[in-house]
């Protein structure tokens, strides 16, 4: 690689970098903010991952459109993995739950080293899964096998992670949810590079798969907050109150429509058919992805939730440049 390939990255490292040595000074703020990056770019290798299982199952041409950027995008676990272990390092700064003396599995479960524990393996399980995936002829039994532990997994790392940020709140579809918007975010990311590189991409089929991640997303985006309000308990509508006060109620429509508007566009065969029209609209899901992660996260920080965003930012920037390095970096040496 030329010295101009290197400079996003050290780009990338150097505002990671601001956003942790702020953490010595305010370390709920900036942690927070990293939070929010961690969640939103740690959800493209792991869609990604999932993707990838499916294609080995599914047959049918969206895997040459797909493929290639999924596989790019699994180096990209590592770069997760390396995001996830500032979190890990003082986990009573964001979870005040973390070692809170409880008797029995429930004070092993909700200590520590266990948080940690849980991390680790799962990084470790999706980084073996996505080498066995790798293999050439690709193992049908892998892709079984990835499909059955990560799904879940995933499941337990969104409470671990988001959810959990607010002791009281509980909800059994959060983990679907979390992951629908992991899936929307990944498609957005690898059709837009698809598209763009290679004009005989089958955009039709590519943006049906998108549509149906974004109808997956609407739903379950939907039902989250219709469950959470129609039973009546204080810890979930207090959960959504804090996201509708303020600025955060510009934040949730924003969402809305950066999210329903290319839903809604996409049903109409001309802009299915359109590279230039998917590859348009891919920025504006990203947007309104991002915003839905600080949405989910920085409300829930004790304070400071200003210049938590601006941490967040610049983390985002920051891994966002990294990841892009990563892409391009598997792209040179394929």
């Amino acid at each position: 690689m030329t010295a101009r390939r290197y400079f996003p990255a050290v780009c990338g490292l150097l505002l990671c970098g601001a956003v942790l040595a702020y953490a010595a000074v305010e370390p709920a703020v900036a942690l927070g903010g990293w939070l929010a990056a961690f969640a939103f770019w740690s959800g493209l290798p792991i869609a990604a991952l999932i993707l990838l299982a499916m294609m080995r199952l599914i047959p049918g041409v969206w895997r040459q459109g797909l493929a290639p950027g999924a596989e790019a995008a699994l180096p990209l676990l590592t770069l997760a993995a390396l995001a996830l272990l500032p979190l890990l390092i003082a986990p009573r700064v964001l979870y005040p739950w973390a070692d809170e003396v409880m008797a029995g599995f429930r004070g092993w479960y909700l200590s520590s080293w266990p948080f940690r524990l849980r991390g680790v393996l799962f990084f470790a399980l999706a980084g073996l899964l996505a080498w066995g995936l790798m293999r050439r002829p690709p193992a049908v039994p892998m892709a079984i096998l990835t499909l059955i532990l990560v799904v879940p997994f995933q499941d337990m790392m969104a409470t671990d992670w988001l959810m959990s940020l607010d002791p009281e709140f509980h909800s059994s579809g959060f983990g679907l949810y979390i992951l629908s918007i992991q899936m929307v975010t990944a498609l957005a990311v690898l059709i837009s590079l698809r598209v763009m590189a290679d004009k005989t991409a089958p955009t039709g089929v590519l943006a049906g798969i998108w549509l149906t991640a974004l109808l997956l997303w609407a739903y379950l985006a939907f039902m989250h907050y219709f469950i959470s309000w129609s039973t009546d308990l204080a810890p979930g509508v207090r959960w959504y109150q804090r996201r509708g006060e303020g600025a955060w109620a510009v934040v949730e429509y924003t969402v809305a429509v950066l999210g329903l508007l290319p839903l809604f566009l996409l049903f109409f065969p001309p802009i299915r058919r359109s590279r230039l029209a998917l590859a348009r609209m891919a920025p504006f899901v990203l947007l309104g992805k991002v915003l839905e992660t600080a949405w989910l996260v920085l409300p829930d920080l004790p304070r400071d939730q200003g210049p938590a965003a601006v941490a967040g930012v610049l983390a985002l920037l920051g891994m966002g440049l990294l990841s892009w390095v990563g892409l391009r970096w598997r792209e040179v040496r394929a």
